[in-house]
């Protein structure tokens, strides 16, 4: 059996790639929002200050209202809590 050969990534290649997360991020987001809207589901987003219900149908519910984002610093460990809303909602087609 062939043993696996360990290919380390340089520091530039590694930078390279890292560089490349938040715009795969981003896609791989608008590509699951878009499907989900095709598939004719109701998708959750924060929209205006507050988390909103977009329904296959177009209309939108607020859900509720949504908490500040938190401002962070590298390096810097914090902990988070239960959510941006106070209570839970189920949401259906």
């Amino acid at each position: 059996m062939p043993k696996a050969v360990n290919k380390a990534l340089s520091e530039e290649a590694t930078q390279k790639l890292e560089a490349q997360i938040p715009a795969q991020a981003s896609l791989a987001t608008r590509m699951a929002y878009e499907k989900a809207k095709a598939a004719g589901r109701t998708v959750v987003l924060s929209k205006g200050g507050f988390i909103v219900a977009e329904r296959a149908d177009g209309t939108e519910q607020i859900v509720c209202a949504s908490k500040p984002r938190r401002s962070v610093k590298a390096g810097v460990c914090f902990k988070i809590g239960s959510g941006a809303c106070d209570r839970m909602v189920q949401l259906g087609n």
